[in-house]
């Protein structure tokens, strides 16, 4: 099968969903903070790179990082969440 038809969700966007889904449910009307976001992007990585190549985890890992988008003053888990996940439907 090929990559177009592939429908399983990258392992890039799978850290995004993870981070998105961890920050909807912890705390989610407290104001964010990069510590926050950091933590939940590390737990993701970890788990979900866990048996891939370092190199290809790696490369996984940075990918997702690169796509998270800077913390709005003020802003939400709830809300930073929602914009992850709309970036993670586009990797």
């Amino acid at each position: 099968m090929t990559a177009a038809f592939d429908t399983e969700p990258s392992r890039a966007q799978q850290i995004l969903t993870a981070v998105a889904s961890a920050l909807q449910s912890e705390d989610p009307f407290e104001p964010l903070t990069l510590d926050t976001v950091n933590d939940y992007l590390r737990g993701a990585a970890l788990v979900i790179t866990d048996q891939l190549p370092t190199v290809i985890a790696d490369d996984t890992i940075q990918r997702a990082a690169h796509a998270l988008p800077s913390i709005r003053a003020g802003e939400t888990a709830e809300t930073y969440a929602l914009r992850i996940l709309q970036i993670a439907r586009g990797i």
